[in-house]
């Protein structure tokens, strides 16, 4: 058996030297804009990377902003595997987020049952409601960009319509739910912070759907479906069966996400729009390239500099959006499909691995 030759320019080892230099060439761009900005650069800059690391307290603001962007993203990486780009998990973060509420608020069970079923509830009807823009893209051939839009207002609009109607606080000045019952909330893991088992879930599910990927025949289906549109219609699979069961769960996902949030970091609901982490979770999916693991690394990764921004802006007179220009170039550099690719041709040329 023939060993094969470690090269550079081999797909994992690229995107793993892609990734590297795209983040130094975000982080050198911030530094000339600090530069240009702020008074004290060198230490601003300074503070950014090291800050979360100075206290117990400011990593664990990195783990608790981390458990969202990790579900969210999974739900989108599985959505984009197929083809798919759809952007429901917003909508399905927010009624899943009024349903776990309302589940939290009363009382229920005891710490132990009365988390675990505001967390599958709201899940399983995540999944459900996800399958909506599955059925019609399935079906009718529907943009499921539009549909998964169009049901993130209406989800927005029921949610808050339920929160007024049935489940307002007449101790809170604005619209938001009555707090939640102590049985509700999630056990912390480390004290001093509002690390719960939430971030357990989260590694552990970003694990379970790389098993489901690249370890079962529905993983491989799944990634063949969207490198190929027809090939579960040439394959003999049930393209409608596949659609619908990457759907329920993807908003299965998305339920989880937001229940493990609220129960972790919230005392009571009190969201009044949409919280942008369908948004967010496609941005982790893409930088991670549609991988599990890397879904886990990129959410670590730009909750460190998340609240590394916000550490240094308390110090200084930067805004904590400065963030924003570190994520952005990111996203460019990763996404773009002629990023080093000149260099990585030269390479496989000289290394005979590929022929013109």
């Amino acid at each position: 058996m023939t060993k094969r030759k470690f090269t550079l320019a081999g797909d994992t080892a690229f995107e793993t030297v892609k990734t590297i230099l795209a983040i130094f060439i975000a982080l050198a761009i911030t530094f000339c804009v600090l530069a240009l900005t702020c008074e004290n650069p060198v230490a601003s800059f300074v503070t950014m990377l090291t800050g979360p690391l100075t206290k117990l307290r400011y990593f664990g603001n990195v783990l608790e902003s981390m458990v969202p962007l990790v579900f969210s993203g999974l739900a989108c990486s599985l959505l984009f595997r197929t083809g798919l780009f759809n952007l429901g998990i917003e909508g399905i973060y927010y009624i899943g987020g009024v349903i776990c509420s309302y589940i939290a608020c009363q009382v229920f069970g005891n710490s132990f049952t009365h988390p675990l079923v505001a967390i599958l509830v709201p899940a399983l009807i995540g999944g459900v409601l996800m399958l909506i823009p599955g059925y019609l893209k399935a079906k009718f051939n529907a943009n499921e960009l539009v549909t998964s839009l169009m049901l993130n207002s209406i989800y927005l609009g029921v949610g808050l319509w339920f929160i007024k109607t049935y489940l307002r606080a007449t101790d809170y000045s604005s619209t938001a739910s009555p707090l939640f019952t102590d049985t509700a909330t999630l056990p912390y893991l480390i004290p001093g912070t509002r690390v719960t088992i939430g971030i357990l879930l989260a590694v552990a599910a970003a694990f379970l759907i790389y098993i489901l990927l690249f370890k079962t025949r529905l993983g491989y289906q799944i990634r063949m479906t969207g490198l190929n549109p027809s090939f579960a219609r040439y394959s003999g699979m049930n393209a409608m069966s596949l659609f619908l069961l990457v759907h329920f769960i993807s908003g299965f996902l998305g339920g989880v996400g937001t229940s493990v949030e609220l129960l972790s970091i919230y005392s009571r609901f009190s969201w009044v729009a949409l919280p942008g982490l369908g948004f967010n979770g496609a941005l982790m999916a893409m930088m991670g390239k549609n991988n599990p693991i890397g879904v886990l690394v990129v959410a670590f990764g730009i909750s460190y500099l998340q609240i590394g921004a916000e550490i240094m802006s308390r110090s200084t007179t930067v805004p904590v959006e400065v963030i924003s220009i570190v994520t952005a170039t990111l996203v460019l550099l990763i996404s773009a499909q002629y990023f080093l690719r000149g260099w990585r041709e030269k390479k496989l040329l000289k290394e005979g691995l590929l022929h013109v």
